[in-house]
């Protein structure tokens, strides 16, 4: 398989400029070996333009490599249920033309099924309906494992953490059971990744001049920091340092690099 640079085009009517999100070339397995393409443009949710403009991808694709398209529909939030989409045109009341594209609402799809499948199952799983009863911060857990544990380059490991970090949240009982897991010893490979994404918040923080958003970087990164060294927290001491101003979390970060045990910290103190 080999992946086309972002495909623009200009040939459309009343000059639109159109850029394909995502075209592969490969070779079919089955049967007779034969070159195909494969679009897949990326949709947060339905319009009621999109399916035109697939089919325009497709015809623009098809004439400019002669070439089957194989086209597929990704919906990262919405989506429709049926696998199978259509557009359709129709001229005095006949119909002229019928085009079919696959569509997939990562929605739809259970996380729990896909987060083994691959690195890139495992963050786009981070999308996906999750049981109402499982363990939610476990499941984190094995989303972010199964990145860190690939042989992707350290580029990619970050980008798809970032899509597990952003869209897989965690509160309340969860975000502590999920604390209390990564603070053990084998998953030391976890820690540094979750550590490593939180600085990088921070500084993205700073360079936008988002304050708010500093703070709670700055936030997270002590919480995990704690439980690494640590281990589980007191309820206490973590609705304190919740509480705390940007100042305090950094007096406390200072403090933590030489303290031997919690009441180094005095988190106890109102």
């Amino acid at each position: 398989m080999r992946f086309i640079g972002k495909e623009v085009f200009a040939n459309v009517p009343k000059g639109e400029v159109r850029q394909a999100d995502v075209v592969a070339r490969l070779e079919t397995r089955d049967g007779e070996p034969e070159l195909v393409l494969v679009h897949v443009e990326v949709q947060t949710a339905p319009k009621s333009d999109f399916p035109r403009r697939m089919f325009e991808y497709y015809s623009l694709l098809r004439l400019h490599y002669g070439l089957p398209v194989f086209p597929v529909a990704l919906y990262l939030r919405q989506g429709p249920r049926s696998r199978i989409a259509e557009y359709r045109e129709a001229l005095f009341g006949q119909e002229l033309l019928l085009f079919r594209y696959h569509s997939l609402a990562l929605a739809r799809l259970s996380a729990e099924e896909y987060v083994g499948a691959s690195p890139l199952g495992a963050a786009l799983s981070a999308l996906m309906g999750r049981a109402e009863t499982g363990d939610r911060a476990r499941l984190r857990l094995s989303m972010i494992e199964r990145v860190v544990g690939s042989k992707l380059d350290e580029a990619l490991k970050y980008l798809l953490v970032n899509v597990i970090e952003s869209f897989f949240k965690l509160s309340g009982e969860d975000a502590e059971r999920y604390r209390r897991l990564i603070s053990r010893k084998e998953y030391r490979a976890v820690q540094e990744v979750e550590l490593t994404w939180a600085d990088k918040l921070i500084e993205k923080g700073r360079k936008k001049g988002q304050k708010a958003g500093v703070i709670e970087g700055k936030r997270e990164m002590l919480l995990r920091l704690l439980a690494t060294k640590f281990g589980e927290l007191p309820q206490d001491m973590a609705a304190k340092a919740k509480r705390m101003s940007a100042a305090q979390l950094d007096s406390v970060v200072d403090r933590l690099l030489t303290a031997t045990t919690l009441d180094d910290l005095d988190l106890t103190q109102k």
